[in-house]
């Protein structure tokens, strides 16, 4: 059977769950904490993933560069509402893609990030954005808590 559109977005829906693994049973500690001054801390993390699905999917629908800080979310406080915000986020660009691209071939071109490209590429690179900051907050939970079992909480086994 031929590689589809759903199998593409499966994809992607794929790699935000593998991010979202890394933020079940994070303390509220956690979210703030950064092993130095420059780096993001979770919170900032998944604002910023809130900001990339907003931009990617506003490069979608115009073919434009996204202006970032209009599309920005402030991470604030409440951890479960930047949860609900993430979640939206990602459905809305699913969605999109789901019926902007439904009819067209994995190498039509499209806008992502204010860049050019193939259907197929625009989604290796919504889903390396998942892989790359999962590993960031993987990091943190690691520095601040030595007894978290990143591949039992991840993978679910040893």
């Amino acid at each position: 059977m031929a590689f589809t559109l759903d199998d593409v977005l499966e994809g992607v829906r794929a790699s935000r769950a593998h991010f979202l693994k890394h933020l079940d049973g994070l303390q509220d500690e956690q979210w703030d904490w950064k092993p130095y001054p420059e780096c993001k801390s979770v919170r900032e993390t998944v604002a910023h993933l809130v900001t990339d699905d907003r931009a990617a999917l506003f490069s979608l629908e115009t073919g434009k560069e996204p202006d970032y800080e209009a599309l920005a979310v402030e991470p604030g406080r409440d951890s479960a509402r930047l949860r609900a915000l993430l979640d939206e986020s990602h459905a809305r660009l699913c969605e999109a893609i789901r019926t902007r691209c439904a009819t067209a071939p994995l190498d039509a071109d499209v806008c992502i990030y204010g860049s050019p490209m193939k259907l197929a590429r625009g989604i290796a690179y919504l889903s390396s954005e998942d892989f790359y900051h999962a590993g960031q907050v993987a990091f943190i939970r690691m520095a601040t808590d030595p007894a978290w079992d990143y591949y039992a909480a991840i993978y679910g086994g040893e």
